[in-house]
């Protein structure tokens, strides 16, 4: 799988990628990750999505390259391990399963408005053995602090 795009329904102001299989696989938000965008714990990260769209479209890209659209109006890398399970991208009422191949990767989520005014949301997986956890750019709703927390609890 290099790259596919298909369009989901948004639920809760979040998009989620988690590994295949992974037992309470959404995560439970504190006010610290709405204002940075996400919410990260191992093997699972949910990305908050601006806060009017109901519905979107949702590109999932292997690439050697970093690259964050001039048009992209918010920008989040995280890291995550993939196990040779795959992953599975969505919301909680629906995900898609996606083979990646197993390794660490540094997650690219970029966000974009479309010209008929829908979100167009983007997770590009870089591999890199040693990725961080950095807001690369920030729209009007997010509110990041200085240190990024990485501990969300899972959502039950």
């Amino acid at each position: 799988m290099n790259e596919m795009t298909f369009e989901s329904d948004i639920l809760y102001s979040q998009l989620a990628v988690f590994q295949y299989g992974l037992e309470n696989p959404f995560n439970d938000w504190n006010d610290t990750h709405v204002n940075q965008g996400f919410a990260w714990r191992e093997g699972s990260v949910s990305f908050g999505t601006l806060s009017n769209d109901e519905e979107c479209k949702i590109t999932v890209r292997v690439t050697d390259k970093k690259e964050v659209d001039i048009d992209a109006i918010r920008a989040i890398a995280v890291p995550l391990y993939i196990n040779n399970k795959g992953i599975e991208v969505g919301t909680i009422m629906e995900t898609k399963v996606i083979d990646i191949e197993e390794g660490m990767y540094e997650l690219l989520f970029t966000v974009k408005r479309l010209e008929n005014g829908l979100g167009h949301y983007s997770f590009s997986f870089i591999k890199n053995n040693n990725p961080m956890a950095n807001i690369i750019k920030v729209d009007e709703e997010l509110n990041p602090p200085s240190v990024l927390v990485m501990n969300a609890e899972p959502a039950i």
